[in-house]
């Protein structure tokens, strides 16, 4: 039985030349572009497996944007495309296996989603990692105290941990009674009351907990359709709205409620820095990427001559005319299938990354 995936692409400001990078890596399957309407570009691509969503909105940054931006997104494919399994991706995303290998995983894995996500209340540093921008909506001043609460909790520049595809901060033990570890007990006692709902109302309660987590989903059809009617009829979801940085919350949240199996995510994400930003890949990060037994990774740099780009591509078989550096021996995938039983249509054929053409039509 054949596997029909579609890809969703948020796209912003990127360079076309990236993101036709991109769909060319996966065709032939088909590719959903939503192009931010703030940030749309003069040069359009056209490619026959990329089709444009209409009516496109502008995701902004922190806010509801991104998040109804991607079920739009879902949605449209939904309604539009016969798909068995819809991946969502971003141009600083490349697939870092024949595509062949990652249909054989999503065949033979037994979940309905894969995703990265986490209780926000798991644990102390967990809950006031995430806990100010969760309860309080990001106009208040409620929340602005939550937040400065959290820096006396964490104290200067505290150590980050890499999980979930998330960064967390951890509390660096310290003296009990000083001023500064006094101020962090009592942001974690506020913290704690707003979870409860005492320092103004959210959606929450006891069946539903807040989660965290990553973005970038993968979800068979019946699963999309799930979080689409939910999204639609379910009270709790427009509570979601005024929150800061909404969408790693709501999707996490909304994934953890459909009640279907979920597995880890097909990404690896790169670790965070200090600003909670995800760094750029590398060549020294490929060879770690390799044994990590993903499926597409971020955050490559945008630009389409970058050397570990063309590494990915190199590794998806995907042939270019530019390969700036050697590829090192790697570790080869267990793809589930005998190399007979693959399904050759689904590895990229080899013609050169090309220059975009112009204008794209929605399909």
């Amino acid at each position: 039985m054949g596997m029909r995936i579609v890809f969703g692409l948020m796209a912003s400001h990127e360079n076309p030349a990236v993101v036709a990078q991109l769909v060319d890596a996966v065709s032939p399957h088909r590719v959903v572009l939503h192009q931010d309407a703030a940030c749309a570009s003069s040069t359009k691509l056209e490619r026959p497996n990329l089709c444009a969503v209409p009516n496109a909105s502008a995701t902004g940054w922190g806010n509801w944007g991104f998040t109804r931006a991607i079920l739009r997104t879902v949605r449209h494919a939904a309604e539009v495309h016969e798909f068995d399994y819809f991946q969502l991706l971003s141009p600083s995303c490349l697939p870092i296996r024949p595509l062949a290998d990652f249909r054989a995983h999503i065949l033979r894995d037994r979940v309905d989603i894969h995703a990265d996500l986490m209780p926000v209340e798991g644990d102390d540093d967990t809950f006031m990692t995430f806990g100010y921008r969760t309860y309080l909506p990001g106009s208040t001043l409620r929340f602005r105290l939550l937040r400065r609460m959290r820096g006396w909790y964490f104290g200067a520049r505290p150590p980050l941990v890499q999980q979930h595809s998330l960064s967390l901060h951890r509390r660096m033990p310290r003296p009990a009674m000083t001023p500064t570890a006094l101020g962090g007990y009592a942001g974690l006692a506020l913290t704690r009351l707003a979870a409860r709902g005492a320092l103004g109302t959210h959606p929450f309660g006891p069946t539903l907990r807040p989660r965290i987590g990553s973005t970038w989903f993968g979800a068979h059809r019946h699963a999309c359709e799930r979080m689409l009617q939910m999204s639609e009829e379910e009270p709790w979801f427009s509570g979601f709205k005024g929150l800061h940085l909404v969408d790693e919350t709501l999707l996490a949240t909304l994934i953890a409620q459909t009640g279907l199996r979920i597995g880890a995510s097909n990404h690896a994400i790169s670790d965070f820095d200090d600003e909670g930003h995800p760094r750029v890949l590398r060549l020294a990060d490929m060879p770690e990427l390799d044994a990590g037994g993903h499926f597409f990774a971020r955050k490559f740099a945008l630009q389409p001559e970058d050397a570990a780009r063309q590494m990915a591509l190199e590794w998806m078989g995907v042939v270019s005319s530019r390969m700036p550096a050697p590829i090192p021996s790697r570790v080869a995938p267990a793809s589930g299938l005998r190399a007979d039983q693959a399904d050759a249509s689904l590895t990229p054929q080899g013609a050169p990354i090309g220059t975009p053409r112009l204008s794209i039509q929605p399909m």
